[in-house]
Parts: structure tokens; C-alpha cells; sequence
């Protein structure tokens, strides 16, 4: 695996105090969390992290933004942050981008530590190496690709979290196996969101993901495929924060999974049997909390600025069948608003 791959620790992050310690070294570590992941922070009190300087965020997709970010620049330039020195981000997925963004810009560049605290950020956010916030109305419009130097992914956060984080990151998880592992979805299919073994799905859809990225950093090609239910995911998100009634990611991508696996199928590119067996299973987990009210009209607008599009048409990546997917698929805006609408005639 590529050495500008993160390291992940998997282990105890309280067991962890001489590898933080060698990671700051002579260094300054400043500790970036939310009105929500502040609780977090009492879970390090016998850890270095704990007495790091640390600034409060809003927490909230609606508070992704430059002004969130200015003030963790203006933070770091009080403390005297300099390019020697680490930013830990303790939080969720939103956490992760800003953070990761901010440190990557600061003074051109600090290193920067993940610390997970949702199972999304876990399987998907902290890892990937991509950064940034959301601008005009655009989900992650502006960002950066920029590693983690490591990152401490510790299930014992899970225990923070209500039901509705740990489904909005199943999301992820299933899309993990839809793209590559037959085996997880399997396991996914046999189990429900009571008795899955959260360890476990989180180090294999981690390094699933890992492994495509480690092959495509700068998503050129395959790195593609992680964008399954995203293109329509963050058209819908992007949506409902316009209507000032934000959903969870995971809820929007899991939506997002579903209407794309319909395209495919519609497309002749899934079995009907393979696409039920998607629709199915989302809802299994979902329990059927996945029917939204959206204007086609405005999903189209948002799908249009997708920063994945390299030309009028819109740009899928699409199953092919459970565990295989392809990329590049790019379909017109007339043929998507027809399919949009007979989803949701059926749906």
C-alpha cells in the first residue's frame, strides 16, 4: 500500500498515548471539535490530546462552510500555529473535511490527524484524503486532496452516537460491498442494524476503501466507483439544506444508492433481481425512513453543478451487479429527469 496512505489504528485510542506522543513529538497539537463532539473530548482526559489548545465549531452539514473555516484559520494564527506543527480533528465527517482543509492551508500546509467519531467518518470521511466545505449551495464544491498523517479509528465513540448516526453511516457500508465485496454484503444481508458486528464492518469497508484509493488517489479512474449514490445523494442534501430541513449524508446517499441503482437497471446495465435485492436491503436498515419529497425540477439544478461532470451530461458511477461497478457513465438531463420521475411514481 502507497506510504501517502494514512496509518489507522484500530486499536484502543486510550492505549495510544506513547504513538500520540511520538506523532507531536517537540511539535504544538491543536484540537479541532464541534458543539456535539465536545463531549468526545472528556473520553481523552488521560490522553495528550486532552490538554491540546482546541476550538468549539457549530456543529452541522449547514455550518460546512468559510466562515467555519476562517475561524479555525484565525485559531490556529492566534496560537501561533506554524507548518511544524499538527491539527487532530475529533468529530464526524464534517469535522474531518473542514479540519483536514484548513490544516492543508494554513501557512500552506500543517499535518493533520484524524480522529472519527461517527461510523461514517470511520469507513468513509476520515480516510479518503479528501477535503473542503460546501460553497453556493455545492456539497464539497471547494477542497483539496490531502492525506491524513494518521488516524485513530476507535468504535468506543460509537457509544456517543443515537440510532440515526449509526445508520447514516450503514450507508457507506453498503455501498462499500456493492461496489467490491460480495462477501460484506452477504454479511450485511444476514444482519441488521441490532446485531452487526461494528468492528468488524468497519475495518473491512475501511480498507476497502483504502485499497481504491490507493490505486487512484486523485480519483481519475477507478477512485469513481466511491461516488456510488453521491451524484444524486448530495443533489438531494444539497436540496433540503436550500429548504432549510437538512437530512444526515448517509440518509441522502442511501436515497442516492437506491434511484441510482434504478438508472443502471433501467439502463440495462443491472438485473432487475440485483437492483430489488439493493432496494430491499437499504430498507432494511432504513426501516423505510427513506421517503423524501423532492422537486425534480431543483434535484436536476443541483446534479447540473456537480463537480463530477465533465460536460452537459451527468457523469454515474453505476452497479453492474452486487460487488462490481463501472464508471463513466454519463447520462442526458432529459433521460434522468424521465427516470427520476417513474422512481418516483413507483416509489
Amino acid at each position: 500500500m502507497s506510504k501517502s496512505l494514512p496509518k489507522i489504528s484500530y486499536g484502543k485510542i486510550m492505549e495510544q498515548n506513547e504513538l500520540i506522543n511520538n506523532i507531536v513529538n517537540s511539535k504544538k497539537g491543536f484540537l479541532i471539535v464541534d458543539q456535539n463532539t465536545f463531549q468526545c473530548r472528556e473520553i481523552l482526559k488521560d490522553s495528550p490530546i486532552y490538554n491540546f489548545p482546541f476550538i468549539k465549531l457549530k456543529a452541522g452539514e449547514e455550518f460546512k462552510n468559510l466562515e467555519q473555516i476562517s475561524l479555525i484559520w484565525e485559531f490556529l494564527n492566534k496560537q501561533n500555529a506554524t507548518r511544524n506543527d499538527i491539527v487532530f480533528c475529533l468529530g464526524g465527517g464534517v469535522i474531518n473535511d473542514m479540519g483536514g482543509f484548513a490544516a492543508s492551508t494554513f501557512k500552506r500546509g500543517l499535518s493533520f490527524v484524524n480522529i472519527p467519531t461517527t461510523l461514517l467518518s470511520m469507513v468513509d470521511a476520515s480516510i479518503g484524503g479528501k477535503t473542503g466545505f460546501n460553497f453556493n449551495h455545492y456539497k464539497n464544491n471547494i477542497g483539496t486532496f490531502n492525506q491524513p498523517l494518521m488516524v485513530f479509528s476507535d468504535s468506543i465513540f460509537l457509544n456517543t452516537l443515537p440510532k440515526k448516526e449509526l445508520l447514516s453511516g450503514m450507508a457507506e457500508v453498503i455501498k462499500h460491498a456493492i461496489i467490491g465485496d460480495k462477501k460484506l454484503w452477504e454479511y450485511l444481508n444476514e444482519k441488521n442494524i441490532n446485531n452487526i458486528d461494528f468492528s468488524y464492518i468497519i475495518k473491512t469497508s475501511s480498507n476497502l476503501k483504502l485499497e481504491v484509493v490507493d490505486k487512484d488517489p486523485f480519483e481519475k479512474n477507478i477512485r469513481k466507483s466511491l461516488n456510488l449514490g453521491h451524484t444524486v445523494g448530495h443533489a438531494i442534501e444539497s436540496y433540503f439544506l436550500d429548504e432549510n430541513q437538512p437530512i444526515m449524508h448517509g440518509f441522502a446517499v442511501a436515497k442516492g444508492i437506491i434511484i441510482e441503482a434504478f438508472f443502471a437497471h433501467k439502463l440495462n446495465l443491472l438485473s432487475k433481481s440485483d437492483f430489488e435485492e439493493i432496494n430491499n436491503t437499504i430498507n432494511k436498515y432504513f426501516n423505510n425512513s427513506l421517503n423524501f419529497n423532492i422537486d425534480v425540477s431543483k434535484i436536476l439544478s443541483k446534479m447540473k453543478g456537480d463537480k463530477k461532470n465533465n460536460n452537459s451530461n451527468i457523469n454515474f458511477s453505476l452497479p453492474n451487479s452486487i460487488g462490481k461497478i463501472s464508471v463513466d457513465n454519463e447520462i442526458s438531463i432529459d433521460t434522468i429527469e424521465a427516470l427520476l420521475l417513474e422512481f418516483l411514481k413507483n416509489d
